[in-house]
């Protein structure tokens, strides 16, 4: 099998589907026998994880920030990206980028293309525009992003919504782009999922978040509140375990403190090792505004979760209207009470959604390590 050189960058290494699907790569192709490297920001929970595989790169100066400051740490990682890719292509000529996140999405490709890189590929976990923003900081990503796909050998979708809509907003999309789905590290999860509810003294809803706008987490902590205090009337103890953290943290334990739910609620912080929480969970939980295709919900479901989710991205390509969980107009939070509340109270409901068998193989990061191998070898072939 020929060998593979694949130059992955990634803005910041926190708990999030883009940082898992790209350290997955990673790792799969080092593996493989593959020449596989990464280049990150220096900060991040996942950051322990990346340095078990060699081949990684942490730069200071790459921040997800926005603002003046952050322009002259852009402006610096930009050139030393392109010094490092003009070093990488004299030792690896075919070399592939690949870049993951709005952000490193940009800078990656575009100096991917100032140092003279011909394969340059980005996955979409979500787009950077959405529709909560105002209409000029809307249009700048925009117009950002529809110059950047022009540079762009292959553009990789992890949901049929983002194929949709880049197909729809941005030039040559349809036609040089392709659905992988977003994996996780599907033997962790895939174990007999038997939930212990006669055994527990709580039942839990959980959550695996950042703490910042998208994930819009007040909807979620409005709604457990309706739904506990509705369980609470028929002697059914309601609890919420939130794995994450971020900007809104303070927010968020005000809100914890105002409630007096300190006993109620537990903020877990970041957590490398999820599945513990998953195991013993009984219902998971996801407000967020706008998304690609969230990890956690794959995980929650091989996990054996009952899912409640506002319906944005891709969660409905895993997540069908009462058949495994529930789906929500985004911002009605007194509809995610209500279906919260029909999950806590029904045991019945709350185990045929958990129980339900779908077929996750297309997740698998086995499935998708190999369909981004064929990708690559299929690039180098046609360019």
């Amino acid at each position: 099998m020929k060998q593979l050189n694949v130059l992955y960058i990634l803005t910041k290494l926190e708990l999030g589907g883009a940082q898992k699907v790209c350290l997955t790569l990673h790792q799969g192709l080092v593996r493989n026998q593959h020449n596989a490297m990464l280049v990150s920001g220096a900060e991040g929970v996942l950051v322990d994880e990346a340095q078990k595989t060699p081949g990684c790169i942490f730069l200071d100066s790459f921040k997800r920030e926005i603002s003046f400051s952050g322009f002259m740490h852009d402006l610096k990682t930009f050139r030393t990206l392109i010094a490092l890719m003009r070093n990488y292509k004299k030792i690896y000529p075919d070399l592939i980028v690949h870049t993951h996140s709005t952000k490193a999405g940009i800078i990656g490709r575009w100096a991917a293309f100032f140092a003279g890189i011909k394969n340059r590929v980005h996955t979409v976990h979500g787009f950077g525009f959405h529709d909560h923003q105002r209409f000029l900081p809307w249009l700048t990503i925009v117009g950002m992003e529809w110059f950047t796909t022009l540079i762009t050998t292959h553009l990789i979708c992890v949901s049929d919504k983002d194929l949709k809509r880049g197909s729809k907003l941005l030039p040559f999309f349809a036609k040089k782009s392709s659905i992988i789905r977003a994996a996780v590290t599907d033997q962790h999860f895939i174990t007999p999922a038997k939930r212990t509810d006669t055994h527990k003294k709580h039942l839990i809803i959980g959550v695996i978040s950042c703490f910042k706008a998208q994930k819009n987490l007040f909807d979620l902590l409005e709604a457990f509140r309706i739904a506990r205090t509705t369980a609470a009337k028929q002697g059914i103890d309601a609890r919420l375990e939130i794995v994450g953290d971020g900007e809104q943290r303070g927010a968020i334990e005000t809100w914890i403190a105002t409630h007096k739910y300190n006993n109620i609620i537990t903020l877990h912080g970041w957590q490398g090792d999820v599945q513990k929480f998953l195991r013993r969970w009984d219902i998971f939980a996801l407000s967020s505004l706008w998304e690609g295709l969230p990890c956690s919900v794959i995980e929650a479901r091989l996990a054996g979760l009952a899912v409640v989710a506002y319906d944005v991205g891709g969660i409905s390509e895993v997540i069908t209207h009462g058949i495994n969980g529930f789906l929500i107009t985004p911002g009605d939070y007194t509809a995610l009470a209500s279906h919260l509340e029909e999950l806590v109270c029904n045991q019945t409901l709350r185990t045929r959604l958990q129980q339900h068998q779908e077929n996750l193989t297309h997740f698998s990061a086995r499935s998708m390590i190999t369909q981004h191998e064929t990708l690559y070898k299929k690039i180098e072939i046609t360019r």
